[in-house]
């Protein structure tokens, strides 16, 4: 079972009993203790839930906090298309090298990818607020978070002083998702996210856009870029064939190199 899938049990369990000792819910979740006491410890920092003396009760959160934090709005996309993204992280790590730079945006696809990059040294550039906390205590990677305004969405930072510290940044390799392919073209939902992605296409040498399968034929508020522009399209086993056919070698099926 997926960490995020288990997770997402756990509060299932838990909305349904309101209030349950860490034995109780190892044993029905078929994990150790120790494995519960982490996930829940990950939960009650959003907010989910809290933790009482032996046992963890569950919070409801309300409809404003679920709609305004950046935290609840990542999570809800990561369980969407759980085992596309996880077999698009998987390769992910095939393309990052050490010594490298890479330019990372953020997303839930992207919250999977960062546990396959293992590569090491490395230097990481990101806008993503949940990237930069994943690295920010790795020894091996040299981290540089550009500043901005805060997109609660997907937990990114973007506008002005976005693009200006990202001007005078080179990447070897560019990693990012996007809101959907449409002929030919990929589509963000956010034009100043789209304003950021365009410049680090021009800052990086090689650009590689993670997309799960349902994004494909979907068209979105803001243009990043045309297909042609892309070096390679990371998608997972169920893109259709049409898109095979069109796309040809520009796209990597993910379980399929």
């Amino acid at each position: 079972m997926l960490i995020v899938e288990r997770q997402n049990r756990l509060l299932e369990l838990l909305r349904e009993r309101k209030t349950a000792q860490l034995e109780v819910l190892a044993e029905a979740l078929a994990v150790s203790s120790s494995t519960v006491r982490r996930d829940v410890e990950a939960l009650e920092e959003q907010g989910l839930v809290a933790r009482t003396h032996g046992g963890v009760i569950f919070r409801q959160p309300s409809p404003a906090a679920q709609r305004n934090t950046a935290a609840m709005a990542l999570e809800d996309r990561m369980h969407e298309q759980v085992e596309a993204k996880q077999m698009i992280a998987a390769e992910v790590g095939k393309l990052v090298e050490p010594g490298m730079t890479v330019y990372l945006d953020g997303g839930s696809t992207m919250h999977f990818a960062v546990g396959h990059i293992r590569a090491r040294p490395l230097q990481v550039v990101t806008n993503s607020l949940t990237v930069a906390l994943r690295f920010a205590e790795d020894d091996g990677v040299e981290l540089l978070v550009l500043g901005g305004s805060h997109y609660p969405r997907t937990g990114v930072l973007i506008g002005p002083i976005t693009t200006q510290s990202l001007a005078g940044v080179h990447a070897d390799l560019m990693l990012f998702s996007g809101a959907g392919l449409y002929e030919g073209h990929v589509y963000n939902s956010n034009l100043a996210l789209a304003e950021v992605e365009k410049l680090a296409m021009r800052q990086a040498a090689r650009k590689v856009l993670l997309m799960d399968s349902t994004k494909f034929g979907r068209k979105s508020l803001a243009h990043i870029c045309a297909v042609e522009e892309l070096d390679l399209i990371v998608a997972d086993g169920a893109v259709e064939g049409r898109w095979r056919e069109a796309l040809g070698k520009r796209l990597r099926v993910a379980g399929e190199s």
